[in-house]
Order: structure tokens, then C-alpha cells, then sequence
């Protein structure tokens, strides 16, 4: 399913129009060249007054517009969405700050490594600092979704410096609705979600930091999941997550993820801050993503690796 770029991703289409007969296409032009509306003919004695005939244009034009804005389905945008092309390598730094209830901030830096390879997409995150969880790594490989948005389960591993182990980290069930490096993210949020594991409404349309949206739930098939159901803001000017609202099992509001400071990198538009925010617990997770280099060369495929996640290869 399709949330917005996961975190390494997040996290992470123009209507179509009908041409019309040839007949439409005449009226139309009838109509642009001052000739009439053509709904007169539609009358059996007398005529449309200059006034009538303004107030059907412009009912007309309203009708023809709001079924245009609405030919999007919830899962023809969440598809579009999840369809926004993204670069073939990346590599950044962020700085993750955690929020506990006591009031305190935890910080934690760490670098970020991704690359396409077309039938799968390799990500890592390694924490450099504080020293108690720094070598600490997390590797995922995503699997593309064949034509009928169906996927392999990621694959997902979570070493452990202290522990010196390497751990499978499932990517559904309740492992994967864990807290992530006790954050507020889970590790289902730092992965791509299946398309065909929701049901999707539009709900309409609104504005989230003055950037026009629209508001599509989506609920999952699977209701065992710890947030079954969220509300994805998603903008209507290039498809990409502004905001989401994930409710808990009794439907009830429990985090909000919003996506800030959107920079365009070699034509990518990408979140620089992303905060997740339990409102139940009054926690709260911040990604502050640096030094963004998209497609600026190779990545080792070495580096995408157990391997070198057990060795402190990854810099």
C-alpha cells in the first residue's frame, strides 16, 4: 500500500477527460463564439433571456469542472502517489530528535543510503551518534509491485552493536507495528505499504499549510494492524503526502505525521522535516534530513548488505 516516501522514503495525474462526440465538440464551439447555449433547443416555445442563459453556462461549466476534480477515485490518487518518481541513489544525513512524556529531548544523528535496482529498492539507516547506539543499522529491501499491485513482503534487518546479533524484523503482524529505536515511527511506517492491502475513499479536498489536497482514507484489510485506519492528505499539485492521520483500533485519533521544509533536488520534491506525533501519549519524533545527494553516483552494492552492516562498513 502505498503510504508517501517511507521515512527514507516518506516516510513517501490530471484527471482524465473525456473527448466527446463530435456533436459536443460543435456545441462547444457554438457556444465559445457567442452563438447560444445549446440547451435551448431543449425548450418548446420561447426563449432563453440573456440572463438564463448566463446562469446555465455557468452551471454548465461548474457541473463540467466538479466532474473533472472528482474522476479521481481515493485509489487513483493513493496509486498516483505512490507512482511519484523518485532518484535511483540517495544519500543523506538527518538528525532524529525524540520527544519523551517527561518533557526531555533525546537526539540522534544518523546517515542514510538508498538505491533502485528496478525490481527492488535497497535502503539503510546507521546511527552515528550518541555513543550507546552508535554502529546501530537497519536495512530494508523493498520489492517492486507487479501490474496488479501486488508485492513480496520486504525483507528487513536490525543489527545490534552491543548485542553483536543481527535480528529479522517481520514486515507485517506485530513486530513490524513496534516502535522503531524508540521513536514514534513504527517500523511498518519506515517501509512501502501494499496497494491492495487497504480500501480507499475520497473524502474531499483541503488545505494543509496552504497547499491544496486531497483527503482519502484508507482502511486496511487487515484489522489486526495497531493503526488499521489513516487519512492521507495527499497534494493535488504533484501527488506527494503532506500529512497523515492514523487511528488506532477503537477509531480513535493516535499519531499524526506532517511533512515540512519541501526542497525540489534535481527535480525531486522532497520533506526535509518529518514529525510523527502520538497525541494519545503526548510524544513526538522528528526527522530533520541534511545533505541530500540524489544521483550523484554509485553506491557500493557491498554496502547494501548484513554484511556490512555487522562490519561498521557503512559511513
Amino acid at each position: 500500500m502505498p503510504e508517501p516516501q517511507t521515512t527514507v522514503e516518506i516516510l513517501r495525474g490530471l484527471p482524465l477527460r473525456r473527448r466527446g462526440s463530435e456533436k459536443d465538440r460543435s456545441e462547444a464551439r457554438t457556444l465559445e463564439r457567442g452563438g447560444g447555449f445549446p440547451l435551448q433547443k431543449h425548450y418548446l416555445t420561447g426563449e432563453l433571456t440573456m440572463k438564463k442563459s448566463i446562469a446555465l453556462a455557468f452551471i454548465f461549466q461548474f457541473s463540467v469542472f466538479s466532474f473533472f476534480a472528482q474522476s479521481l477515485t481515493g485509489y487513483e490518487i493513493m496509486k498516483k502517489s505512490d507512482e511519484v518518481p523518485e532518484p535511483v541513489t540517495s544519500s543523506s544525513t538527518a538528525t532524529l530528535t525524540i520527544h519523551t512524556k517527561k518533557g526531555s529531548d533525546r537526539k540522534r544523528e544518523v546517515i542514510m543510503k538508498s538505491k533502485d535496482y528496478g525490481d527492488v529498492k535497497k535502503e539503510v539507516i546507521v546511527f552515528v551518534t550518541p555513543k550507546d547506539v552508535s554502529g546501530t543499522g537497519y536495512l530494508m529491501f523493498e520489492y517492486e509491485e507487479d501490474s496488479k499491485g501486488n508485492k513480496k513482503d520486504s525483507d528487513n534487518w536490525l543489527y545490534m552493536p552491543a548485542m553483536k546479533k543481527t535480528r529479522r524484523i517481520a514486515s507485517s503482524g506485530s513486530e513490524s507495528d513496534g516502535s522503531f529505536m524508540g521513536t514514534d515511527f513504527t517500523y511498518r511506517d519506515m517501509g512501502d505499504r501494499n496497494l491492495n492491502d487497504y480500501d480507499y475513499k475520497l473524502l474531499g479536498e483541503e488545505s494543509v499549510d496552504g497547499t491544496e489536497c486531497y483527503k482519502v482514507e484508507c482502511v486496511a484489510k487487515d484489522k489486526t494492524e495497531k493503526d488499521p485506519r489513516y487519512i492521507s492528505y495527499i497534494a493535488k499539485s504533484d501527488f506527494i503526502l503532506r500529512k497523515c492521520e492514523l487511528f488506532d483500533r477503537q477509531n480513535q485519533l493516535h499519531r499524526v505525521l506532517t511533512c515540512t521544509n519541501f526542497t525540489t533536488i534535481k527535480g525531486f520534491t522532497t520533506a526535509q522535516r518529518m514529525k510523527m506525533e502520538n497525541v494519545q501519549s503526548g510524544t513526538w519524533s522528528l526527522f530533520e534530513t541534511a545533505n541530500i545527494v540524489y544521483d550523484g553516483g554509485d553506491i557500493d552494492d557491498s554496502m547494501l548488505t548484513v554484511a556490512a552492516l555487522e562490519k561498521g562498513r557503512i559511513r
